[in-house]
């Protein structure tokens, strides 16, 4: 059997952040997106991300979607990171490259981004911009379903299969610190993007 990957760039992200987006679909409310997302506010960039992404008061384009995901990406905001690597991955406004998607899905994840733990864990599974590991594809799948992403619970069983014990006992403890250092590196994320400088 192979792993399925979690594929929805926005649809979730946007019931999740931003679903008051699509009131922005009128002509003088988007020029006011525009505006704040001009001015570094990290959710207008996000929203005119999800506005050219999806097509939806915006006309649809994969490249002004990619230059606002990222712009929000680079303040951290750990769904915008999440949508950067699923473009990488699927070649949506940019060439494809795993390794890219790669970089932004763990960027994600380290934030506990559970959607962006479990692509990292299949990504591992199936060599994709990585070298094929099972035990960190394990470890970050364990804990994609421990951050309740259910759909992380098949992959795991197929893992399963195909690990020896050692490696499940190794997978364990590397989920353990992934999700020790998941709260450093948030709390560190937290207090870097508050300091003054």
């Amino acid at each position: 059997s192979t792993l399925s990957r979690a594929e929805d760039t926005v649809d979730l992200l946007l019931s999740i952040c931003f679903i008051s987006a699509l009131v922005f679909a009128e002509d003088e409310n988007f020029d006011r997106i525009v505006m704040q997302a001009e001015k570094g506010n990290v959710s207008a960039q996000f929203i005119l991300g999800i506005m050219y992404f999806k097509g939806q008061g915006a006309s649809q384009d994969y490249n002004e979607a990619f230059k606002w995901f990222q712009k929000a990406a680079e303040q951290g905001l750990p769904e915008a990171q999440y949508n950067i690597g699923e473009m990488f991955y699927q070649g949506k406004g940019v060439s494809q490259n795993y390794v890219e998607a790669h970089k932004w899905f763990n960027k994600a994840a380290k934030q506990n981004f559970s959607k962006a733990q479990y692509n990292l864990g299949v990504m591992y599974a199936s060599a994709e911009g990585v070298p094929k590991d099972y035990v960190k594809a394990y470890a970050w799948l364990t804990v994609a379903y421990r951050n309740e992403f259910e759909e992380a619970k098949s992959n795991i069983l197929i893992l399963n299969k195909k690990m020896t014990a050692s490696e499940m006992q190794q997978a364990e403890v590397e989920a353990a610190n992934l999700r020790k250092n998941i709260k450093k590196w948030k709390f560190s994320f937290i207090v870097h993007k508050h300091q003054k400088y």
